[in-house]
């Protein structure tokens, strides 16, 4: 239950009043529940769709969800994704990339991986059918948080100092499996309560977690051969693209074939 805590005050911006130690057995623990984090992160952000899409229209009700994802995170995971586009788009050496992404101060590429992401965001939430939206976003910080942890697990930190990179390090299989299943088991109960076909929640379940572990394997093997490993930048870029690629799977899923 501590490292759930941990993960949740790490992760999220949820008041929680409990003091919990920052150690590296509690870090570990915790990204085997991350899935359950994404739910939360969920929550708000599908019931703000919700009540806006009743009260307001699809357009508004799309904007109003991608602020609540933003806000429940304190935009932590947009701002490693716009200091891994600094870095990496700046095509320097590998020691200067890293310092880029170190660097507080936002740059051109990191502006505009941000714009798009929250553009992307509010188009896919608004294009995917009625039935299939609130599904889409509850399922795709889930399975961002999922990726996270595949991220996490296939490759080393890519800086030698000692701090977040001893925790993720000792991040591996057994955690990146453990999230899988918590995430199967829990996106298969939302496609459950939300009334999709019983006989089709086993493949779209499939069907949805399969892009974002791809992602997830395929950009730490990429940021391993331009940086030499992972970051915590490169992570909250993983759990942001990996929701861009869920909602545009749901977009598919729900236009082609569930319609």
């Amino acid at each position: 239950m501590q490292a759930l805590i941990l993960m949740i005050q790490f992760m999220t911006r949820y008041p929680i009043p409990v003091a919990i130690d920052f150690t590296a057995e509690r870090f570990v623990q915790g990204m085997k529940w991350m899935p359950l984090v994404g739910l939360l992160v969920a929550l708000p952000a599908a019931g703000g769709f919700v009540l806006a899409d009743w009260l307001l229209g699809r357009e508004l009700a799309a904007l109003i969800a991608v602020i609540l994802l933003i806000g429940v995170t304190g935009g932590l995971h947009v701002d490693g994704l716009a200091d891994t586009a600094d870095g990496l788009f700046s095509y320097r050496s590998r020691e200067r990339m890293l310092e880029i992404m170190r660097d507080s101060t936002l740059g051109v590429n990191g502006v505009i991986a941000v714009v798009l992401a929250i553009l992307l965001k509010y188009l896919l939430l608004r294009a995917i059918p009625a039935d299939g939206a609130v599904p889409a976003l509850l399922a795709a910080p889930v399975l961002g948080r999922m990726a996270l942890v595949w991220h996490s697990a296939v490759a080393r930190y890519a800086r030698q100092e000692r701090g977040i990179g001893d925790y993720v390090n000792q991040t591996g299989l057994v955690q990146a499996v453990f999230a899988t299943l918590f995430s199967l088991i829990l996106v298969g109960g939302m496609l459950f309560f939300w009334g999709v076909r019983a006989n089709v929640i086993p493949w779209l379940t499939l069907i949805l977690h399969l892009p974002p572990v791809g992602l997830a394997v395929g950009f730490a093997a990429y940021v391993k051969w331009r940086l030499g490993g992972i970051t915590g930048d490169t992570i909250g870029a993983s759990i942001e693209l990996a929701e861009l690629l869920s909602l545009f799977v749901a977009l598919l899923v729900w236009k082609y074939w569930l319609s």
